[in-house]
C-alpha cells in the first residue's frame, strides 16, 4: 500500500522542533540558529516532503518563488552563478524562476511582467544596459529585488565584483613582467563592470607611468577583429587583458591569427575562470569571480527582504576575485 505524503507535523517530529519552527525555516525565517535550521533542511530531504505550494499561496499570499532576470545563458560568468542561485534557494525551500533579457531594455520590460504575472515574492535583476532606474522600479511593482553584478539604484540592494581592484591586480601582475605595452580588451564597454574594470586597468597603467590601449567593439564577433587588427598595427603590443570569458576567447582567436602570419608571442589574462581557459594552450591565467558566493549572497539578501520583520539597513556585498596564474601571462603553470 502506498504511503501516505509527509507533513509539516511528521517533517517537526523527525527534526525535534515544533511545526511552527518548520514553518519559519520553509519561509526562509532569518531568526532560526543555524543548527536548527540544519536539522529541519535534513528532516526534510530525508523524508522527501514537498510542501503545498498553491495552498500555501491561498493562505498567505506568497509563492515561495523568486525571479531571476539575467543577460544571458551563454555567457559562463551568469550560467555559474545562476548554478549557485538555484541550489541556494532550493536549500532553503524557495523555488526560482529563469528569465534572460539578451541586454535589452524592452526585453527586461516584458520578463519583468511575466514575473509580476507568475506573481514571484522577489527577484534577482542584473540590470540590461542603459537601465531607467525609474522605470524598472516601476515595472517591479514593490516587489523587493536585489541588482546581481551590475547596481541599479540607491537604495537597492546587491552583490557585485570589486572590479576596478580585480582590473587592477591583472594589470599588474603583467606589469611585473615587465610588460609595457599592454591592451585591454571588451565588448559592450558601456557594461557598468566593464567600465568598472578599464577604470582600474588604467590606473594600474597610469601608476606605471604608461599610456592606456583601449581594443572596444559592439560584439564578440568584431572584438576578434578589433584585437587582431590592434596587434598587426602595433608590433611592440605584447600583452592584453580580456574583461570577461567572452571576451577571452575573441581575444584568443585573434592571437592565433596574428601568430598565423608569422612568430609572436602575446601574453594574456582574461576573466571568469572557464573550462577551455585550462584546454588551450598555453593555459590561461584568469581572474577568477567567486560565483558560488555571488549565488548565495544574492538568494541570502532577497530572503532576508522578503521575511524580515522590521526594515533593515541596505546591503551591499562587495566580493573579491583571485588571479589564478597560469603560463599565458608568462609564468610557469602552478594551477
Amino acid at each position: 500500500m502506498r504511503s501516505s505524503r509527509p507533513t509539516v507535523l511528521d517533517v517537526a517530529r523527525l527534526a525535534g522542533v515544533g511545526a511552527s519552527t518548520v514553518s519559519r525555516c520553509l519561509r526562509g525565517g532569518p531568526h532560526l540558529r543555524p543548527e536548527v535550521q540544519e536539522r529541519i533542511l535534513r528532516a526534510i530531504a530525508e523524508l522527501g516532503y514537498e510542501p503545498n505550494e498553491v495552498a500555501r499561496s491561498l493562505r498567505g499570499g506568497r509563492t515561495n518563488t523568486i525571479g531571476v532576470v539575467f543577460p544571458h545563458i551563454a555567457n559562463t560568468f551568469f550560467s555559474l552563478c545562476i548554478q549557485q542561485i538555484e541550489q541556494e534557494a532550493t536549500r532553503r525551500g524557495w523555488t526560482v524562476m529563469l528569465l534572460s533579457h539578451q541586454e535589452s531594455v524592452a526585453q527586461q520590460s516584458k520578463q519583468l511582467a511575466v514575473l509580476r504575472r507568475s506573481r514571484v515574492d522577489g527577484v534577482i535583476l542584473t540590470p540590461a544596459p542603459g537601465s531607467d532606474p525609474e522605470q524598472v522600479r516601476k515595472e517591479l511593482h514593490g516587489m523587493p529585488v536585489v541588482a546581481l553584478d551590475r547596481p541599479l539604484w540607491t537604495g537597492v540592494d546587491h552583490v557585485m565584483l570589486r572590479n576596478r581592484e580585480a582590473a587592477e591586480m591583472a594589470t599588474q601582475h603583467l606589469l611585473g613582467h615587465g610588460y609595457g605595452e599592454i591592451a585591454c580588451a571588451t565588448a559592450s564597454p558601456e557594461i557598468y563592470s566593464f567600465v568598472e574594470r578599464i577604470a582600474g586597468y588604467r590606473a594600474a597603467m597610469a601608476r606605471a607611468g604608461l599610456g592606456d590601449e583601449l581594443i572596444l567593439a559592439e560584439d564578440y564577433t568584431r572584438l576578434r577583429a578589433a584585437a587582431g587588427e590592434a596587434l598587426r598595427r602595433r608590433p611592440t603590443l605584447r600583452a592584453i587583458i580580456s574583461l570577461s570569458n567572452m571576451a577571452t576567447f575573441a581575444v584568443v582567436q585573434a592571437i592565433r591569427d596574428v601568430k598565423h602570419e608569422g612568430e609572436r608571442e602575446v601574453a594574456m589574462i582574461g576573466f571568469d575562470d572557464v573550462d577551455f581557459a585550462t584546454l588551450v594552450e598555453p593555459a590561461i591565467t584568469v581572474v577568477r569571480q567567486p560565483t558560488e558566493a555571488f549565488g548565495h549572497e544574492a538568494v541570502a539578501l532577497l530572503v532576508q527582504r522578503l521575511t524580515e520583520e522590521a526594515a533593515t539597513p541596505l546591503q551591499q556585498r562587495l566580493l573579491a576575485a583571485e588571479l589564478v596564474v597560469r603560463a599565458s601571462c608568462g609564468c610557469a603553470y602552478r594551477d
